[in-house]
């Protein structure tokens, strides 16, 4: 079966195998557990004591092992059902189909609705980063009638022809076309 937030592809095994985990935490605890994993994709920091306890039976020993999946889990789906942008009434019934009870679907469902403007703009913030840098140069080369583009640094050299040059224009004038379409 194939999933929207996991790019319209089937959901990876080991999610499956973490599943079950889901589907026996409480839904109280698994919403709490979704706040810190939230926590942790906005602001870069988990609790593990919190998730731990989140994740452990009353009376049961805690499970380093359990909860390192079921934060895994929860992470990987609200961080993917970001990415692919699913609508919230899809995601809840892709985890249900998944084979998590509603309630606890819903509970995954609540913070990640909350968070996910704010998600969308971090994750837009540290994509498409580069490294600075420091001192690139670059030639045009002219030799025996076909021109060649240089860029050098002292850890990178790329050399591209003057047909990769044309592609690479079209293609980066089609792409800003499309840009300014989808910004009208």
């Amino acid at each position: 079966m194939r999933f929207r937030f996991c790019g319209d592809l089937e959901a990876p095994t080991w999610l499956l195998h973490e599943v079950p985990t889901l589907s026996e935490i409480s839904s109280v605890r698994l919403k709490l557990l979704a706040k810190q994993v939230l926590q942790q994709l906005l602001h870069g920091s988990l609790d593990y004591a919190k998730a731990l306890r989140f994740t452990t039976p009353k009376g049961a020993a805690p499970d380093a092992a359990v909860a390192r999946g079921a934060v895994a889990a929860v992470h990987f789906v609200v961080a993917s059902a970001v990415k692919y942008d699913v609508d919230d009434a899809v995601f809840a019934t892709e985890l249900e189909q998944l084979g998590l009870p509603r309630e606890n679907a819903a509970a995954i469902l609540r913070p990640y609705r909350e968070s996910k403007g704010a998600l969308r703009a971090t994750f837009a913030a540290g994509t498409f980063r580069a490294a600075p840098t420091a001192c690139a140069g670059w030639t045009a080369d002219r030799a025996a009638g076909s021109a060649a583009l240089r860029l050098s640094d002292p850890d990178l050299r790329v050399d591209v022809g003057a047909d990769k040059l044309a592609v690479l224009l079209h293609e980066l004038g089609q792409v800003k076309a499309m840009m300014d379409a989808n910004q009208e």
